[in-house]
């Protein structure tokens, strides 16, 4: 057995990808996590639920160009071990024990890290990628609730998320 890898863990291929994050992207995640995770925006409504978006937004673009600015590109390589980036700041990883789960979202999934989280864009993953994460994470015993590998190529769900946000709202 690998040393950090969890008894019963097959070794697979490592997944090894690169991503330049994108502004409208990454206010996604901000925005679908934060409505997701947070029980007192989740259940606003009209102007307030109107406002904090607003907010999420601007205080997510604040947060884009700060990091953006910081690690430029990343490379990502996944494996039974955990996640492992690197940036031109230098490089990090975190065990999957260190994983607190992985969420799945319109934009793609999102590492939820004790403090932080690492977005992972589907339009830098194939769908065997996608699949491969969701698999190793859970057989590390991180929990992927939202996380469904047959809906995360076209988010068939993602049009009434966004129409029951936009009732939420009224």
């Amino acid at each position: 057995m690998v040393p950090g890898q969890e008894e019963g863990m097959e070794a697979a291929r490592p997944i090894s990808f690169s991503v330049r994050y994108r502004l409208f992207e990454y206010l996604r995640f901000v925005t679908a996590h934060a409505f997701h995770t947070d029980a007192s925006l989740r259940d606003l409504r009209g102007a307030r639920r109107i406002a904090a978006h607003l907010t999420l937004l601007l205080v997510g673009t604040v947060g884009f160009a700060w990091k953006t600015a910081r690690v430029g590109r990343c490379d990502f390589v996944l494996d039974v071990q955990g996640v492992r980036r690197r940036t031109r700041r230098g490089s990090g990883s975190v065990s999957w024990s260190g994983v607190k789960a992985i969420h799945a979202y319109a934009p793609g999934l999102l590492v939820e890290l004790g403090e932080g989280a690492l977005p992972l864009p589907l339009r830098v993953l194939t769908d065997a990628q996608r699949a491969e994460i969701l698999h190793v994470a859970s057989a590390a015993g991180v929990p992927c609730p939202s996380a469904n590998p047959l809906t995360l190529r076209t988010h068939p769900d993602e049009r009434e998320a966004v129409t029951a946000n936009v009732r939420d709202w009224r």
